[in-house]
Order: C-alpha cells, then structure tokens, then sequence
C-alpha cells in the first residue's frame, strides 16, 4: 500500500526518473548534469602533464618526479575523469505534478522523491566555474530545517523556475 502523507523524503529504487524521451514527451521538466564536472580532471591532467615537460626540458625526463607524474597522467586522472563520467551520466532532477525525483549521482543509486509540502524555499548555488559556465546546484530548505542540494546541474535558475512554479500550482489544487 502507498504511503499517501505529503510530508515524506522517500528513497525509491523503482525507477521514478523518466529517460529524457519519455519526460519531453509527457513535458516533464528534466535536469541533467553540467560539463563542468569534467574540469578538475582537466585541471590535474594539464598540470601534471605541464610539470612533467618542464622535466623533460630541463633533461630530468628519468628521474623518480617525471615517473610520478606520467603515473598520474596515467593512471589516476583516467581513474577520475571516469568518476566523473559516471556522476555526469547519472545526475537528474525531474520535476513532477506533486513532487520532485532527484538522483544525486553515481555511486548512489537511489532516486529521492521530494513532496512539494515538504519544500519552504529553492534556492540557487554556483561557484566561481558554475558563474563562468552556467551550472549550480538547487538547495532545498526543506520543513524540518534541513537542506538537500541537487549539485553539478546545467541549467539551475530553469530548474528553479519549474520547481516554485510546480509548488504554486499544487498548493492552488490543494
């Protein structure tokens, strides 16, 4: 039987989040990850790879520092840019009539459903790279006083917009 009450955050591995065909077909907003979470990857891989030809350069191409960094370049940036495919291709946010699904991303593979209710205020977050490429999170202020943030999200102030709009009009129907 169905839990009916509004006041619930519910973790849900019944596949709640629609592939986006099926949301843009029933036009449910649905929010994916930005492309920046790729940048720290490319961060570490152009720093080690800058150091490692300022060794080569200066003819240190053989000592133990130059196979640090080449085993870095090799081995752990792979290692975190694929994390960080697998956060980029897992991250949703679906906003629906009565409530929000939110998926948080790869390792966690629990969807949270969110009932409008149970939200007091949206609000938007970005950093110094959210602010340059358009990204952020949606923080949550929810009734019991905690905070839930969606993070690494493409279009957050769309997604913001969606959701008080989705709470005004389940408030009107209420």
């Amino acid at each position: 039987m169905e839990d009916t009450n509004p006041n619930l955050i519910l973790e849900s591995d019944s596949g709640l989040i629609l592939e986006k065909n099926e949301a843009n077909d029933r036009g449910i907003p649905l929010y994916y990850a930005h492309w920046r979470i790729f940048i720290p990857s490319l961060v570490i891989l152009i720093a080690y790879a800058f150091a490692w030809g300022l060794l080569s350069i200066t003819n240190n191409s053989d000592s133990n520092l130059a196979r640090l960094f080449i085993v870095v370049m090799s081995v752990f940036v792979p290692l975190l840019a694929a994390y960080a495919f697998l956060k980029y291709q897992t991250i949703r946010l679906q906003v629906n009539e009565d409530s929000l699904y939110c998926h948080p991303g790869w390792p966690k593979d629990m969807a949270t459903e969110v009932h409008f209710p149970m939200i007091e205020e949206v609000n938007v977050k970005q950093g110094l790279t959210g602010r340059i490429f358009g990204g952020g999170s949606i923080v949550l202020l929810l009734a019991d006083n905690t905070e839930m943030e969606i993070r690494a999200l493409s279009s957050p102030f769309e997604a913001r917009k969606d959701i008080i709009k989705q709470m005004a009009l389940h408030q009107i129907q209420s």
